[in-house]
């Protein structure tokens, strides 16, 4: 049996047991395949847009003779995935707005029942601003540091609450109040990213001074990391 890294591993923590998985953008079909080996999931659907990396999780999926609990299936976000196939639903290895896009179009998942596990690439800021303003509730959401890099995942319900997001919420979530060594190392990077933005922006103008007050709060809780 194989290890997961640490990105997918912190994916597969957020997991139910027995539940059933829709893995949307499962590339070579390592999470659904680890937690159907590991007996944590009564069932998987591995989801990809384009057929080689199909062929990839249809290989592994042999390999590890997953193929009783594994299925594959050809499909763009979740557009060819019936409802009744996932309880939990993992957006792992894709960038934040294309997340966006496949939440907003799938109607199915705004069931509280439903539970999202969402690791974005990149645009995670653009991620947190939709859930929240669109009744998904971060419930909660911790980072990890795999091959170096910093990555935050989020675990999210449904409840059809819209919520205030601030700067600071809208760039780290609820990292602010976890004070591991992963999430202020995340938090320092998207610092870090914060500031070369602020350096665009006219020292007088109101979003040089709002930006501005996020990464002073962020340098404090990002405080004794270097990379």
């Amino acid at each position: 049996m194989f290890r997961l890294d640490e990105r997918l591993a912190l994916c597969a923590e957020f997991v139910r047991e027995g539940a059933k998985l829709a893995d949307v953008g499962t590339d070579h079909a390592y999470l659904p395949v680890w937690l159907a080996c590991s007996g944590r999931i009564s069932s998987a659907v591995a989801c990809d847009v384009r057929v080689k990396p199909l062929e990839n999780a249809k290989a592994n999926i042999t390999k590890y003779h997953a193929g009783t609990i594994v299925s594959t299936a050809l499909s763009d976000g979740l557009d060819s995935i019936s409802p009744d196939l996932a309880d939990d639903v993992v957006f792992a290895g894709m960038g934040g707005e294309l997340i966006t896009k496949i939440i907003m179009r799938t109607q199915w998942l705004r069931d509280g029942n439903k539970r999202l596990i969402l690791q974005p690439m990149s645009r995670a800021d653009t991620l947190r601003l939709f859930l929240c303003e669109n009744g998904f509730h971060i419930q909660e959401e911790k980072a990890c540091i795999s091959a170096g890099k910093s990555y935050s995942v989020m675990l999210c319900v449904y409840d059809g609450m819209k919520r205030t997001c601030s700067d600071v919420f809208q760039y780290i979530g609820l990292l602010e109040n976890d004070h591991s060594y992963e999430s202020k190392r995340y938090i320092y990077v998207i610092n870090e990213k914060l500031k070369k933005k602020l350096k665009g922006f006219d020292q007088n103008s109101d979003e040089y001074k709002n930006l501005y007050q996020t990464v002073s709060h962020l340098d404090i809780l990002s405080e004794g990391v270097t990379l």
